[in-house]
């Protein structure tokens, strides 16, 4: 009996500190796309642009990584898109940039990185720039 309490209360532990971050492929509610732009130097970015649908689409599938697998895995390349997206926990800040790569703020203010490997069919390459293998 003892050990069931306790099983139970691991669990309850482990689905509240998971509650606020969504998962990949978890459903966000009203994705909306603000602005896009470019960091100084990104004069290849004026065709970069994502919609709703693709930022949600991205943003299903795109997984929490830290500094080094962001660095060794994709380009942060100077084109982004911002929006905002809404979860049971509540507001998400995002940017989504062309290499691949994303940073959210979450509702409590905290700040993910993350990074999408199989989003190739929503964000397009600017001119002259490439993705990591």
């Amino acid at each position: 009996m003892q050990a069931l309490k306790f099983s139970m209360s691991v669990a309850a532990l482990i689905l509240a500190g998971c509650a606020s971050a969504p998962q990949p492929g978890a459903a966000l509610d009203e994705v909306r796309v603000d602005s896009r732009g470019a960091d100084p130097g990104g004069g290849a970015c004026g065709d970069f642009t994502l919609t709703a649908a693709q930022a949600r689409y991205f943003l299903a599938r795109a997984v929490v990584v830290d500094d080094r697998q962001l660095r060794e895995g994709w380009n942060v390349l100077p084109c982004y898109v911002r929006g905002t997206a809404r979860s049971s926990a509540g507001v998400w800040r995002w940017q989504i940039r062309a290499g691949g790569t994303a940073t959210l703020e979450t509702p409590s203010g905290g700040t993910e990185l993350r990074a999408c490997s199989d989003c190739d069919a929503v964000l397009p390459q600017p001119s002259g720039k490439s993705r990591k293998p």
